[in-house]
């Protein structure tokens, strides 16, 4: 049987035991001790990220280089000359890393934590015909700066055979953050009035007429310099250490049996086997607040 006789070993751990937390630790209810992550604090954020925040718009790694690039990762993006409308696509948050936790110097106990969230979207650019005249793979970032409670930093060193990637580690406290993110806006930045577009002449002289091939955009704002974007960020921060906890036991969890869930290939025979979705024709009656995320993640300040 070897690692499924559990029972037969709880005589001899009880034997062994005799302090405190370890003892019982083996039956099947009652008080047993346990390793868990415990939340010393945690905050929740909800926060508008307009271009003030963020930057203009660059340009994100293209995963399959090509020779026609012209940008480079990180460069500020460029709209074409003749674009008039920008949209904002299939925004997502792509990572958020942990830049410097440290003491902080003034509150004992509580730890400045400095987190960096990386945005990925596309941005689509259209004429003023709303004709689509190309679309890039863009990026911003933006940096984050909270203090929780951790408590009093910890001398103890700590290793375990479980996450062989981590080694020897202080007792924390450790850093969890959690994101979500929306695409809220997109723009286009515009310079200002422009005297010359190119084809040495002045602002208008060729759009239309061959010169410029229509890139002259709007005439009395000039070419696009740049995309501005509006991004919503949902984000909760926590600061959390590995304790030994006394809980309350249930007992052990047992699984069910696995079902089957193959097909029997024969695809109409499974699609008639499935109830008509009667719900896809009714119109729910059920009342929904249109109000958002609001009051479930509004953040105080």
């Amino acid at each position: 049987m070897g690692a499924f006789e559990f029972n037969n070993n709880t005589e001899l751990s009880a034997r062994n035991c005799g302090l405190g937390c370890g003892c019982g630790s083996n039956s099947d209810r009652g008080e047993v001790c346990i390793i868990a992550q415990k939340i010393f604090d945690q905050c929740r954020i909800q926060k508008c990220l307009t271009s003030d925040i963020l930057g203009p718009a660059r340009a994100a790694r293209n995963p399959i280089p090509s020779c026609n690039e012209m940008l480079c990762e990180g460069d500020i993006i460029v709209p074409p000359c003749n674009a008039a409308d920008v949209t904002i696509k299939d925004l997502e948050l792509k990572r958020i890393e942990i830049i410097r936790k440290k003491p902080n110097p003034l509150q004992r106990g509580c730890w400045d934590i400095e987190l960096k969230y990386v945005f990925e979207y596309t941005l689509e650019f259209r004429r003023a015909d709303g004709c689509i005249i190309g679309c890039i793979e863009a990026t911003n970032s933006y940096n984050l700066r909270v203090t929780l409670f951790g408590s009093t930093e910890s001398d103890v060193t700590t290793a375990t055979d479980l996450f062989e990637c981590c080694g020897n580690s202080k007792g924390g406290p450790f850093v969890v953050a959690e994101g979500k993110a929306l695409a809220l806006a997109a723009d286009l930045k515009f310079s200002g009035f422009s005297k010359n577009c190119g084809c040495n002449c002045g602002c208008g002289c060729g759009c239309g007429s061959g010169c410029n091939d229509g890139c002259c955009g709007d005439i009395t704002m000039g070419a696009p310099v740049a995309v501005n974007v509006t991004i919503g960020l949902f984000t909760i921060v926590k600061l959390f250490r590995t304790v030994n906890m006394m809980v309350e036991s249930l007992g052990k969890c047992i699984p069910e049996s696995c079902t089957s869930t193959a097909s029997s290939g024969d695809p109409c025979g499974d699609f008639e086997s499935m109830c008509f979705p009667l719900d896809m024709f009714s119109p729910s009656d059920e009342h929904k607040s249109c109000c958002g995320f609001g009051p479930t993640f509004g953040s105080p300040k």
